[in-house]
């Protein structure tokens, strides 16, 4: 995938994490606490393993013992986080070339486990790793009576890849 796609994606991801932030916002928090404390918890586990691969592809040292942290960010906290963490990607994939792209990476899995992948395919992870997740903070959106934005990149790419 050439770098201008992989921003190109990049960009659709930052776009729909706030807007799925923002939609989490609407939930009523005395009636639906814990189904929104649960959307939160995902979004939360979105930012931890995308800022663990961002330590993967930086090869530094990142503190994470587990795939979510112990305390809940709320979702303003969380979008400002990850909009910051999907500029710094933006910023770097932006920066790389097909070399970059194509160079193996050795790294710690959280779980102890050693790793290995190409930068790109680390890239490929972040992309695709929170459709799953998002796609879950959805359906509990639309439990809670909240309507989710639609996560799809056609709508992105119609209305805010200008």
């Amino acid at each position: 995938m050439s770098t201008p796609t992989i921003v190109t994606l990049l960009k659709y991801k930052r776009w729909i994490d706030l807007e799925t932030l923002k939609a989490i916002k609407e939930v009523d928090t005395s009636a639906k606490a814990e189904k929104r404390h649960l959307t939160l918890r995902l979004m939360n586990h979105i930012y931890v393993v995308d800022m663990i691969f961002r330590a993967n592809l930086t090869g530094q040292q990142h503190w994470y013992t587990a795939l979510n942290t112990p305390d809940t960010p709320s979702a303003d906290e969380l979008l400002d986080k990850m909009a910051a963490c999907t500029d710094w990607y933006i910023e770097a994939v932006n920066a790389m070339t097909a070399e970059d792209l194509a160079t193996t990476i050795k790294f710690q899995f959280v779980d102890g486990g050693e790793g290995e992948m190409k930068a790109e395919d680390m890239l490929n992870h972040v992309l695709f790793h929170g459709t799953y997740h998002r796609g879950a903070v959805g359906w509990l959106l639309s439990e809670c009576g909240v309507t989710p934005p639609k996560d799809v990149l056609t709508v992105f790419l119609r209305d805010h890849n200008h």
